[in-house]
């Protein structure tokens, strides 16, 4: 096939039934990886991507890697949003625990006393902040969730080097998805559901910037989705910083509005619609309270 990628070159790529890639030429690049720029690289790497997916939606192969499929990853949010708060604490409450126990410390925040479930490694640098959990969600044939992975560590040993613990069983086949989350001070399991949610809806964003598209306007959102991609939009002047949830960015903004453990009358005396805020800005502290 043919595609011409957002720099106007014209790629001649062709695709096998198990995704992999036995021919792609091109003429606007260094056929060598290592002689082409970070940013052609990266658009090399958007082309493959998107005839992947271009011939996953053409044919019943799947070509497209678990972790950069936007249908699968949406299949996955569906069903996170149809938990209920006892299927969030049965499914996620260790990696609620975990990422609620940061804030053990901090008086504004109420963590009734909860207990830490997976130590941090003793080989983490930096502040003990500085980790990223993960979760592998795994659905079965009607579309439900059947099985979670352990918590997943994430964290550096040394400047620029990161590993991964890993908590729990691993199922004989891949994930429909993976959450991804930074520590957040969420106490009640509605609103850290709608935290995975969000977290979800940011990497269908990124797997369609992965492959050189605009998002669909549902996911033209901001925040952090796959940390892989976050990255890439620090480091790269190729992308806008779609990580950021305060970045202006045309046609995209902030969408996280979790549920609330407070009524209607009082979400209505902490949200003012004509301020400039974001709304999660506006109503995070009743987020941190039970």
């Amino acid at each position: 096939m043919e595609i011409v990628d957002n720099n106007s070159i014209k790629h001649t790529i062709s695709v096998s039934f198990d995704g992999d890639i036995p021919g792609h030429g091109q003429d606007g690049y260094p056929s060598k990886a290592a002689e082409r720029t970070p940013e052609g690289n990266e658009s090399v790497n958007q082309v493959r991507n998107y005839a992947k997916y271009f011939v996953s939606q053409e044919t019943e192969y799947e070509t497209v890697p678990w972790d950069l499929n936007p249908d699968r990853f949406e299949d996955v949010r569906q069903a996170l949003m149809a938990l209920s708060s006892d299927e969030i604490e049965e499914l996620f409450g260790d990696l609620l625990a975990q990422s609620l126990s940061h804030y053990r410390d901090e008086p504004n925040v109420d963590t009734a006393g909860i207990s830490r479930p997976f130590d941090l490694p003793a080989d983490k640098i930096g502040t003990e902040d500085a980790v990223l959990y993960k979760q592998e969600i795994y659905l079965d044939d009607a579309g439900d969730i059947e099985a979670v992975l352990g918590v997943l560590i994430t964290y550096y040993v040394a400047r620029g080097e990161r590993t991964t613990v890993r908590h729990g069983e691993t199922p004989d086949r891949d994930p429909d998805a993976c959450v991804e989350v930074s520590p957040a001070p969420f106490v009640a399991p509605e609103p850290f559901r709608d935290y995975l949610v969000y977290n979800l809806r940011c990497q269908i964003r990124d797997c369609y910037v992965g492959m050189g598209l605009e998002p669909p306007e549902a996911y033209k959102v901001l925040g952090p989705g796959q940390y892989r991609f976050t990255g890439k939009y620090q480091h790269f002047d190729c992308y806008p910083k779609y990580y950021d949830k305060d970045a202006s960015i045309p046609g995209y903004s902030h969408d996280f509005v979790p549920e609330l453990p407070i009524s209607d009358a009082e979400l209505g005396g902490l949200v003012d619609p004509t301020s400039e805020t974001s709304l999660y800005d506006q109503i995070k502290g009743a987020l941190f309270s039970r």
